[in-house]
């Protein structure tokens, strides 16, 4: 319920702000991710999980340096661990595999610096799938038995949604010279560019529906680097 009353209120802002800030800007980025879950350190090993973010975004332009940036994404999350454990016999190996999937609106303030700009702001998300699998080795003696699975109650243990900051910057490239030029009545007009994109989400929700269970005291990071074709206003 929580969560629906936030997304309501994004979408509430959203539908406010194109009145206020005029006609967005749409642009499209395919991004790739590097994501890792932190927090539990009870781990021998932990590798990140690579993942593609496509990324709608809308830009409300305030003045020429100042933009409100909103959208969304299609993100592709999680980490894969692995814990030892040992007995007087036997040593067991787990490879677990944490697959989330989210939608993300983010909405950030974005400063223009002409080639270059930086944008910092909150993100909501939910996770439309969630899977964990898991892959297990016993050596006992010498003698290797191996097993697999995969948790089917792993969705209904975590927190869906997620809540955080994001950070980023990046660099423009104008595909036209002239973008500096004004019309003779100085109407606005755009220019297309190509975004290369650098962001970093810091989740602030455990994964622990529970709270209790250690397993999965976990929380989402995210870098991802992203190419966006988008316009900018002259």
């Amino acid at each position: 319920m929580l969560l629906k009353i936030k997304i309501s209120i994004i979408v509430l802002l959203f539908f406010l702000a194109k009145p206020a800030f005029s006609q967005p800007l749409v642009g499209f980025q395919m991004g790739l991710n590097l994501a890792k879950l932190v927090g539990d350190e009870q781990n021998e090993e932990t590798r990140a999980r690579l993942g593609l973010a496509p990324y709608l975004s809308f830009d409300f332009p305030i003045n020429n340096i100042l933009i409100i940036e909103t959208g969304i994404s299609y993100s592709m999350q999680g980490m894969q661990r692995t814990r030892i454990e040992k007995t007087p016999t036997s040593v067991f190996t787990t490879d677990t595999k944490y697959q989330l999937d989210y939608v993300v609106v983010p909405v950030y303030v974005m400063e223009n610096f002409e080639d270059f700009y930086a944008k910092i702001g909150p993100y909501g998300a939910y996770a439309v799938s969630a899977v964990e699998k898991w892959e297990m080795s016993e050596n006992t003696a010498g003698v290797i038995t191996n097993t697999s699975g995969t948790n089917l109650e792993f969705p209904g243990q975590i927190n869906l949604y997620d809540i955080g900051l994001s950070f980023g910057f990046g660099y423009i490239h104008y595909f036209d010279n002239r973008r500096h030029r004004r019309t003779r009545y100085r109407r606005r007009r755009t220019t297309p560019v190509l975004q290369i994109d650098l962001k970093y989400n810091l989740g602030l929700i455990t994964l622990d529906k529970t709270g209790n269970n250690s397993d999965l005291n976990f929380k989402n990071r995210v870098f991802t680097f992203g190419l966006t074709f988008n316009s900018i206003l002259d």
